[in-house]
């Protein structure tokens, strides 16, 4: 069903759909038509096939989707379960929140499931209809892969993502997972428009439905200059012709000001995209700088509601003790009514940048790219100002891809609000204009390719998530002998990319990786898995007629005069004297190989079992790599302090250097200015290092655990971005990360008997040392405050002031203060009598759980 012409706008009437459905989305979403694509697809969706959705933003992706769950699951499927696979926790937030409005119509549960805290997680065990990304379906599967039996719709929303290396092979192994073990169960894959929609959707099994229609008419051209040009539209049909060129107003070295005071001009909203941090916060701050030049000038266009809101927004944003400098950045920036978003802000910042745009507060957001693949935040403009970005491998800038941009530029024009969406890209000559043009606005989205594998991976350790995953499927799927493996893999995307040899190569690689480093262990070839293969094999064969007795050339070849192939009896063959040298020779010593560079394939009848440590390395969603590395750094740690190892000391320092050594662990870029703390921690501490790292990567991986260190040592957010020059954002993702690992360790040490069997006592006090730093990086907080920032409503700060005021440093302290005590308290900046009083009520309550 690919590019069917434009088509008209359907009514809803005319769908079989649940009646109760209908009546909502006509009188809550006052939605009565569907669009061109939309009618298209829904047909196909409700009939329970497969579907490949592959149209442009704001085209009605996810209603389709919507619909089809919540009719298919209170009718036909009814008593299964749907899932929604989004790659983001914040795209996971706003489609819970669409499909419990369309859900609630009939009377089906949403839930959702995108973190391990509490608040990340609502009605998980008894929805009808679960919202979660990729890495978090996939841990619960390999908990509980019974989760999988009553699956019978899956979405997977943002599917072209399916190429990016971080996120894209755990969701190809989700939905191959699903395909090999829940036969019937539906897959609906919404995408932008990509090269090889038709690949996609053959893997799938899947009705392509694919078109450019839009809802709005999308104009699309440069920015050389100051003069605009137009270039190509996209539309819903219909006469659209590209408007005149224009030349704006302004200075060329100042152009962007220019197309803001020109968007301003007709009351809509700008979204600008560059390549970098700094660029936004740099970009944001002179557009704002600009437009408070122009309130303070008395322009009319600004009117007290609106600058007051701008005021409020900003306001909000510094208003917590120890703001960094970016927050700072950014409250200053929205002073004048614009606003920057990138991965370096906090989740709460990001929130606000985004509700004061929604609202129509801000005037302008610049981002980097990493918005257009989040949140729904569309603008009547969109300005592309960088399509370079650098790239760390090839050492220099690279054109950024063809979807990536059209992404960006696919935001511009709001359905209901907008008549047409407008975006440029930003050109520096008239050649550059050019080159964009033909790229970006005439060129073809790239194709999708698999990231399972590393095309260039030398080794298994090269091949983290192939090898992540098939320990997982050993260890979680039962899908545990070596033929099972190899038809599993045979329905991921990758198996339609690579060559089968190329792939079982691969496979046996990561195999002997995984047995090799206690993952898991052979257990023998399997006859019942032998015959398996010789009916397989009998069924694939049917009634081809094999002639195996001679290949075809040995019949031309017997036509030689004097050479016969057939073989001659003894007499023929010339005598030879018995050998008087070894059976062998000629080869390198079988010994001199390394394991790890020589050994034979797997048999295909080979079985596998996880080791202890490969169920619970799995379970706990780690790389293998990083599984092992754990280990083996907890067995120097009990080395150590059991007195066996006379040089090593164990500190907090060591646990977070182990945790940075593991390739789940996501390092810091070093500044010029970091180098000399680094080199001091590496070479002035090495006595502490339960694991070295081995890679290129081992300043940027001792930074991160220094700033989580300082994070501990409880550092404020704005300290910490001066020093080391990591943002809120960053430092809350490493932060999470650390924790996260040493969980891993405390478990993985919990639970290994061989550790524990090294020295009980030992044993003991390194589980006891990763729990209290477990609880110092969660709270960010020394050990002496421990007892009081597990109290609700009790940080960091809060405990500190407590601790030095009143020395108090548990709940049962704080629950038996004085009223002087209270007094004192209260008496603080940005205290109160009522906050003391709830805070004592908390760690009254808390003491009385305890008991």
């Amino acid at each position: 069903m690919e590019d069917q012409g434009e088509g008209d706008m359907v009514d809803l009437e005319e769908f079989q759909i649940d009646e109760r459905l209908k009546k909502m989305l006509q009188e809550n979403w006052g939605i009565s038509q569907l669009f061109p694509p939309q009618a298209r697809a829904l047909p196909n969706s409700l009939d329970g096939r497969n579907l490949m959705l592959a149209i442009p933003t704001a085209s009605g992706k996810s209603l389709v989707a919507h619909i089809t769950l919540a009719h298919r699951l209170s009718n036909d499927l009814k008593g299964m379960r749907g899932v929604y696979i989004v790659p983001l926790k914040a795209l996971a937030s706003e489609k819970f929140s669409e499909l419990s409005e369309i859900c609630n119509s009939v009377d089906l549960k949403v839930g959702l499931s995108i973190g391990d805290r509490s608040s990340e997680n609502n009605f998980v065990e008894d929805s009808d209809i679960l919202v979660c990304t990729s890495e978090k379906l996939d841990s619960m599967l390999r908990s509980n892969p019974s989760l999988m039996d009553d699956i019978g719709i899956v979405v997977a929303d943002e599917f072209h993502l399916l190429q990016e290396p971080s996120r894209g092979p755990t969701l190809e192994i989700l939905l191959s997972r699903i395909r090999y073990r829940v036969e019937g169960a539906q897959i609906l894959a919404l995408s932008a428009t990509v090269g090889n929609a038709s690949e996609l959707a053959e893997w799938l099994e899947a009705d392509l439905v694919k078109s450019e229609w839009r809802p709005i008419a999308l104009y699309s051209g440069t920015l050389t200059g100051l003069d605009l040009r137009y270039h190509s539209v996209e539309s819903p049909g219909g006469d659209f012709s590209l408007p005149e060129s224009k030349r704006l107003d302004g200075g060329v070295n100042k152009n962007l000001h220019s197309v803001l005071d020109d968007t301003m001009d007709m009351d809509k909203q700008m979204l600008v995209f560059v390549a970098s941090r700094s660029s936004a916060q740099k970009e944001a701050r002179e557009l704002s700088k600009h437009v408070k030049s122009k309130v303070a000038a008395g322009d009319q266009k600004f009117s007290d509601s609106i600058t007051d809101s701008w005021s409020e927004m900003a306001n909000s944003l510094s208003a917590r003790e120890g703001v960094s400098v970016t927050a700072k950045a950014l409250a200053n920036a929205v002073r004048g009514g614009v606003g920057f978003h990138h991965a370096g802000l906090t989740s709460s910042q990001r929130r606000v940048i985004e509700e004061g745009f929604r609202s129509g507060n801000l005037l302008c957001i610049v981002a980097t790219p990493t918005l257009a693949q989040g949140v729904n935040l569309p603008a009547s403009r969109v300005v592309v100002r960088d399509t370079r970005r650098w790239s760390t491998v090839a050492a220099r800038s690279m054109p950024l891809p063809v979807m990536e941009v059209r992404q960006m530029m696919g935001r511009a024009g709001r359905p209901g609000f907008d008549e047409f969406g407008e975006s440029f890209l930003v050109s520096k000559s008239k050649q550059d204009e050019d080159s964009l043009i033909d790229l970006y606005l005439k060129g073809e989205p790239e194709d999708v390719t698999s990231k399972l594998a590393n095309p260039g991976a030398q080794n298994a350790e090269e091949d983290g998530a192939l090898l992540a995953h098939i320990l997982s499927i050993v260890a979680t799927a039962g899908i545990d002998d070596r033929d099972a493996i190899s038809r599993f893999l045979s329905k991921t995307f990758l198996s339609s990319q690579m060559d089968s040899e190329t792939l079982e190569a691969r496979t046996d690689d990561v195999l002997h990786w995984l047995c090799e480093n206690g993952m898991i262990e052979r257990t023998g070839e399997s006859e019942q898995v032998e015959e398996r293969i010789k009916d397989m094999k009998t069924k694939e064969r049917g009634a081809e007629d094999w002639q195996d007795e001679m290949p075809s050339w040995a019949n031309s070849a017997t036509a030689i005069p004097g050479l016969d192939l057939v073989a001659k009896e003894e007499s023929s063959r010339r005598r030879l004297p018995p050998r008087r040298g070894p059976a062998i020779f000629g080869f390198k010593k079988a010994s001199m190989y390394e394991p790890s560079e020589s050994f034979l394939p797997e048999p295909v009848a080979m079985t596998y079992s996880p080791t202890p440590l490969g169920a619970r390395v799995s379970r706990l969603y780690l790389n293998p790599i990083s599984g092992r590395i754990i280990q083996d750094g907890l067995r120097k740690a009990i080395g150590i302090i059991s007195g066996e190892d006379k040089i090593g000391q164990v500190s907090p320092l060591s646990l977070l250097h182990l945790a940075s050594c593991t390739p789940d662990f996501l390092p810091l870029w070093p500044r010029k200015n970091d180098y000399g703390a680094i080199q001091e921690a590496l070479h002035g501490r090495e006595r502490e290092f339960l694991s070295t790292s081995t890679d290129l990567e081992e300043e940027r991986r001792m930074k991160g655990a220094l700033v989580v260190n300082s994070w501990m040592d409880e550092d404020s957010l704005d300290s910490i971005e001066n020093d080391w020059g990591v943002q809120a954002g960053d430092l809350r993702s490493r932060v999470e990360l650390i924790e996260w690992l040493l969980y891993a360790m405390r478990r993985i040490l919990a639970e290994d008997e061989d550790l524990a069997r090294m020295d009980r006592r030992a044993h003991k006090t390194l589980y006891q040392s990763i729990d209290e730093v477990h609880r110092r990086v969660r709270y960010g907080c020394k050990e002496d405050i421990l007892g009081l920032v597990a109290i609700r409503g009790v940080g960091r700060v809060r405990a500190r002031e407590m601790s030095d005021t009143l020395g108090l440093n548990s709940a049962s302290d704080l629950s038996a203060i004085t009223e002087r005590d209270k007094s004192k308290l209260s008496d603080l900046r940005g205290w109160s009598p009522k906050l003391v009083d709830k805070l004592v009520d908390s760690a009254s309550k808390a003491v009385r759980m305890s008991r």
